[in-house]
Parts: C-alpha cells; structure tokens; sequence
C-alpha cells in the first residue's frame, strides 16, 4: 500500500499586481519522489516553491504536510543574524553528535566552515543554505538553483549525495543536465496551473510540444464552431428566436471562452 503524500497543496490560487500567478493550482509530493520543478521565466516557481516552504501565504487554497514530516527549505537569501560563522549557521539545529553532517557538506561543497557570514561572498552565503539543508536532512527539500555559484566539482558532489538519499526532493533549476540525471518526476508552471508528468526532466520538451499541439488542435475546432454558429446567428435567429435561445447563449459561452484561451 502507497504511503500518503509528504505534502499536499489543493486548489492554491495567489495574484501580484493584479494578474493571477496561480489559479486554482493543485499538487502532491510522494515519499522518495525527484521532481523537476519547471516553467517560463516568471510562471512562478520560486513563489510555488516558497509556498509549498509555508514562507508564502497563497491567497486561497490549502497546503498540508503530512503530521511528523519535516520540510527543509533552501533560501536565497539566508539570514545569518547570531552565526559567527558558515559552519555555525549549516550546523545550527543538530545535535553536537552529528555535527559531521554540516562538516560533510560544506566540504563536499567546497565552502570553508570558519569563513564569517560578514566576509562571505554572495554565492558562498547560498553554498552554505545549501550545506545546511543538506545536513538536516529532511523529509522534503525545496532546492531554489541549488547549483547556482558551484563548480564543476562540487556539482558533481551534489548530484552524487542526491541520488544516493532517500528523501524526496523539489529542485528548481536551470541546470539541464542537473535535472536530467536526477529527477524522476515533473511539475510544469504553466498559466496558473501545475502540470505533472511522472517522469523525469529529459521527458518535459516531447510533453510540453504534445500539450501544446493538442490546445492548438481545441482552439481550431474551437474558431470553427463559433464561425459556424456565429452564421447560423445571422441568418436564422429572426426566423426562430424564442426556440433558439439557447443557442445563442453557447455561442457567447464559446466567444468568451476563446477569449480567455488568448488571454
């Protein structure tokens, strides 16, 4: 029997500025599952990430994680507010024991551990939110351009830890080949809405060609039947206008319906 999902977000809408980034979207994450989390650039992934991190509120919809999972979260931009150093900030939160696992991780990222966050680079603060969620070792982690800043190396590292945990996993990436090696699943942002294909990322560009054949092939059939009513409209509504209503009213639910297609 499957186990339930770690995670849950239903009918999750969110607007900025007026336009609907999110518009009724709804996932789920399964224990073990490397999803590909992917999209044009600002469809919304980091915001549906940081949802899904409960840092950001959705302005309708429901996010449940399943009681005693825990999420990790990989910040952009991660506060080091009371850490005198990177290796304090990754270790923060484990137990003196497994100290090893913050150690472990900055190395295989090449980060030193005593650097002050003060004297830190941009991309060696980012190495060290990576460091950090990868020695607490949640049930979940939701990676923003985890190799961002990295080097050939260390991406190697990472890519080697990844497909050895047992965790599940969201990345956002535009590291193709990242993606391809790992992911098993994928999530498409895609106008408001969350696509999922179970399988990995070296799948998305055949499906997202398919998907958009197949709206295509709707909207043509589409324009044919409201050319063909919106003449019917013309030449016979006067000659049957009280039996004929109904019709009528289609023909305008199909116009706004296009309408919204092109929107």
């Amino acid at each position: 029997m499957a186990e339930p999902p770690l995670l849950t977000l239903a009918d999750v809408s969110l607007t900025f500025g007026g336009d609907p980034l999110l518009a009724g979207a709804s996932l789920v994450v399964a224990p073990g599952e490397r999803i590909a989390l992917v999209g044009r650039n600002g469809s919304g992934k980091s915001t549906l990430l940081k949802i899904m991190a409960g840092q950001v509120a959705a302005d309708a919809g429901v996010r449940f994680v399943r009681p005693g999972v825990a999420v990790g979260y990989m910040a952009q931009d991660p506060d080091f507010a009371g850490f005198a150093t990177l290796g304090a900030f990754a270790a923060q939160g484990l137990p003196e024991h497994e100290g090893w696992r913050a150690e472990a991780a900055m190395a295989g990222l090449a980060l030193d551990p005593g650097l002050a966050p003060a004297a830190a680079s941009g991309g060696e603060r980012r190495r060290a939110a990576l460091a950090k969620i990868l020695a607490e070792a949640p049930d979940l982690m939701l990676l923003d351009e985890p190799t961002n800043h990295l080097d050939i190396h260390a991406i190697a590292w990472l890519e080697a830890h990844l497909s050895e945990t047992r965790a599940a996993f969201v990345a956002v990436s535009h590291d193709r080949a990242f993606l391809r090696n790992l992911t098993d699943r994928l999530l498409w942002v895609d106008r408001g809405e969350v696509r999922r294909l179970d399988r990995g990322f070296a799948a998305f560009e055949a499906w997202r060609d398919k998907v958009h054949e197949e709206e295509d092939v709707q909207r043509h059939k589409l324009d044919r039947l409201i050319k063909a009513e919106g003449r019917w409209a013309v030449e016979g509504i006067s000659a049957r206008r009280r039996r004929n209503q109904g019709r009528v009213r289609r023909l305008e639910e199909m116009r706004a319906e296009r309408r919204e297609q092109i929107l």
